[in-house]
């Protein structure tokens, strides 16, 4: 092993010192690089700071509000927000399951300004970046259901899964 380091410090000393800089650059270049693509998002941002302390909001619980703020849309069926921090910008991803393609653009432009001035008024964040909306699919797939175009088989029927047969308690409230 000896001759090793021997050959190393040799070779060491053979170089130039502007490559012993050059190669200790790149290796804090690439420590830096390592950390910060390493480096977790913080998992709660700070709503606003006063003299008697700071409010912090867990960024799983922005995302359950944005998520309850676009349900409260007729026209979504389902939602999916996803929330991080780049730079000093808070930016948002929301997925979509709507009812119907109509109205796509006034409905995503109105989720958008909802989540913008919830986010602004309600929890004082100032740093609001993008706020993207993907629609993922148009209206509830029913895998029950059979098209009506689509005979079955002579003998064949169809079996309806036991929730589908009962009342919701929904339903029974209706019913009352």
């Amino acid at each position: 092993m000896p001759d090793v380091f021997k050959e190393a410090n040799e070779f060491i000393e053979t170089l130039p010192a502007y490559a012993l800089i050059g190669i200790f650059v790149v290796f804090v270049l690439v420590i830096i690089g390592l950390s910060r693509m390493l480096k977790k998002p913080p998992a709660r941002l700070t709503a606003f700071s006063s003299a008697t302390g700071s409010v912090l909001v867990s960024r799983k619980a922005l995302q359950d509000l944005i998520r309850q703020a676009c349900l409260k849309d007729d026209y979504v069926e389902a939602a999916r927000a996803v929330v991080k921090i780049v730079g000093d910008k808070l930016n948002t991803a929301v997925s979509l399951r709507l009812s119907s393609p109509e109205n796509l653009k006034e409905t995503s432009e109105r989720l958008q300004t909802r989540i913008s001035e919830l986010l602004q008024k309600s929890l004082s964040f100032d740093q609001i970046g993008t706020i993207e909306i993907m629609v993922t699919s148009f209206g509830k797939n029913d895998v029950d259901e059979i098209p009506e175009e689509k005979a079955l088989p002579e003998g064949e029927t169809v079996i309806q899964p036991r929730s589908a047969l009962e009342p919701t308690s929904e339903d029974k409230k209706q019913s009352d």
